[in-house]
């Protein structure tokens, strides 16, 4: 049994809740040339170019439209706003994660790839302005209730001294000036990261966020929790023919000590993304 070949699905990625381990099922189920972002990046493509091609949403709206009719399985770290972009219907599917766990999670993959938290406690990370606005701070929430003019825009978050340029002004990120590229060497990844994903940090969630949030959930066709994986592949398997072989190992963080009180601040301070997170239980069945 394969995926009905009128079907085009899109994978709503969020940091850090399991999607990573999930993409040798895609490979196993789509040929390249299927799936994006693989049908539209050569294999030795640098990092820049794979990291735009997975978080800048204007970019990968242009090309997965140019792409229509050819592209079956389209994946991405994008708000749920993407979906109505792109032209004709998609199967969409997502996986959520507990926001405890999902920010401890996030937060030791600052630690282990972003020069400018090595060897940081975890709380200090935790502070830090742009990543907890960014990709921290009810970060599911921002994803499943932003506009589609808030996903496509390049609004800066704590802007200040230097101001990175927009997104189509920086280029390939070589040619920056002394002024960039000196905040680059202090802020590696900050700056690989703004380049791409500069407005989720600018949303401030309340009620009326929430309420749409759950709203945009709730017509996923597939909606999982990372704490039931299984579940969600079953779903994929059962109502919409995906092969799968097994369930994949899914990468798990370096074990650490937390104290209860850091814990109890992480779900005080992302309380909405708690509720939506509730929400995506009742509805992964």
């Amino acid at each position: 049994m394969t995926p009905p070949s009128e079907k085009k699905f899109l994978f709503i990625h969020i940091m850090k809740t399991g999607g990573t381990s999930f993409a040798d099922i895609i490979s196993s189920n789509f040929s390249a040339g299927e799936r994006y972002p693989d049908a539209c990046i050569a294999p030795d493509a640098d990092i820049f170019r794979r990291i735009e091609a997975y978080l800048f949403v204007p970019k990968l709206v242009a090309d997965v439209n140019a792409l229509q009719g050819k592209l079956r399985m389209v994946r991405g770290h994008i708000p749920y706003a993407v979906r109505a972009l792109l032209h004709g219907p998609y199967v969409a599917m997502t996986l959520l994660r507990d926001p405890v766990e999902r920010t401890l999670s996030y937060l030791k993959h600052c630690r282990r790839y972003h020069i400018e938290h090595q060897k940081l406690q975890l709380e200090a990370i935790y502070e830090d302005p742009w990543f907890q606005a960014s990709f921290i701070h009810n970060y599911q929430t921002k994803l499943f209730s932003m506009s589609a003019a808030e996903a496509l825009a390049e609004n800066r978050f704590l802007a200040g001294a230097p101001e990175l340029p927009p997104r189509h002004v920086m280029g390939d990120g070589k040619n920056l000036s002394g002024e960039i590229e000196a905040f680059r060497q202090r802020s590696p990844g900050r700056v690989s990261l703004e380049c791409f994903a500069a407005s989720t940090g600018v949303i401030s969630v309340d009620d009326s966020r929430l309420c749409t949030a759950k709203e945009n959930l709730s017509s996923v066709e597939v909606v999982g929790v990372s704490e039931h994986y299984d579940q969600f592949l079953r779903q994929l398997s059962d109502q919409h023919g995906w092969r799968i072989a097994g369930i994949p190992h899914r990468h798990a963080g370096e074990g650490e000590t937390v104290s209860a009180a850091f814990r109890n601040q992480i779900a005080i301070d992302n309380a909405y993304d708690i509720e939506l997170y509730d929400h995506a239980k009742s509805l992964a069945v």
